[in-house]
């Protein structure tokens, strides 16, 4: 206990940072490797029983599983590395590991998924020809595809919330967990600008793994603030 009082808020804040870069450290190349595992021999296996399609354009079934798997793998090691700060300030905190998981696995798929959704390209007229499409025509489809990355910040942020809210130890903090959801839904909605500004529907694997090796200092910074505005 005495302990849990001296961490200060900048303790907290630099406590979480680190935790969170290691968690990252250690997560991206295992999931670089679960990726390459979906990508070349699960997505092949699905399909030979049926469970998933080959698909179309450049998110088909191998990408799809690859970025699934590698999420799944990379958030449930980000979420150990925060469960080790954690553990000392909630109780039950054993859950933010599977709520880790579930809310990146999620966030990694719609936010590829975003950056696979072309601008600009090819469309089949109502007489059969090929005709060009706008950026204005897929606009509908690009937001749709921003709004499922947006949600999924927000299951990944209820998630958390619930883990916070559980075990806090402090009625104050209680008060304050729906600030997590606000401050995940925020960075969910910059992620989707980021890609959509970044990627214009010309992502890859490699150029996705980059964008989130430098989205998560910021993530981390900004989610550690938040902790420590919430008293945790």
């Amino acid at each position: 206990m005495q302990k849990n009082k001296a961490l200060s808020a900048v303790g907290l804040w630099w406590r979480w940072v680190i935790a969170t870069l290691v968690g990252v450290a250690v997560g991206y190349p295992l999931g670089i490797a679960a990726c390459l595992a979906g990508f070349y021999y699960l997505s092949d296996r699905l399909m030979l029983l049926g469970i998933c399609t080959t698909g179309y354009g450049s998110l088909n079934c191998p990408v799809s599983v690859g970025i699934i798997l590698g999420a799944i793998v990379t958030g449930t090691l980000v979420g150990i590395g925060q469960y080790f700060l954690l553990r000392r300030l909630i109780r039950s905190s054993g859950w933010w590991v599977l709520a880790s998981t579930l809310g990146w696995a999620w966030v990694g798929f719609t936010a590829t998924s975003l950056a696979y959704t072309p601008h600009s390209g090819f469309a089949i007229g109502s007489d059969g020809t090929f005709v060009e499409s706008s950026f204005s025509d897929r606009l509908p489809l690009l937001a749709t595809n921003s709004l499922w990355l947006i949600t999924a910040g927000l299951i990944l942020g209820i998630l958390q919330c619930l883990v916070i809210w559980n075990g806090a130890k402090q009625e104050v903090t209680k008060h304050r967990a729906p600030w997590w959801i606000m401050v995940n839904v925020t960075l969910a909605t910059f992620m989707a600008v980021a890609i959509l500004a970044i990627f214009r529907g010309r992502g890859s694997l490699y150029n996705i793994l980059i964008f989130f090796i430098e989205f998560t200092p910021f993530y981390a910074t900004i989610t550690g603030a938040a902790l420590t505005k919430m008293r945790l």
